[in-house]
């Protein structure tokens, strides 16, 4: 799979976005793939992974939040228990399973609810 080169204000319309820094989530995303990414004048800024209907972004500059509360606490104890998963010496494809699991979890627990 090939990951695509968009803008900001493209990935910006139509999602629930939430906005971690740099390697905030990295053992629960290292097994997705991402679905694009965005550069700046530096060179790359983020990338974009979808679970669910939320758009995460992830990087150097990542979007800001819409219609989701970025409690870092939180992501810190979804991310230790993926690390606690790694430690676990799982086939791949199970481990997948269960990461994925954990941030779908995670994204519902921090989305707000979509204004129109």
């Amino acid at each position: 799979m090939i990951k695509l080169k968009a803008t900001k204000k493209e990935m910006r319309k139509h999602w629930y976005i939430l906005s971690v820094s740099y390697c905030s989530m990295q053992s629960l995303l290292n097994e997705q793939r991402p679905l694009a990414y965005s550069s700046r004048a530096e060179g790359w800024a983020c990338d974009y992974y979808e679970i669910d209907d939320v758009l995460i972004s992830t990087g150097y500059a990542p979007l800001s939040n819409k219609n989701m509360k970025c409690d870092y606490s939180l992501i810190r104890e979804y991310e230790n228990k993926a690390l606690e998963i790694d430690s676990l010496f799982l086939h791949l494809d199970e481990r997948k399973v269960k990461k994925e699991a954990l941030l779908k979890e995670l994204v519902n627990k921090l989305k707000k609810p979509m204004k129109f």
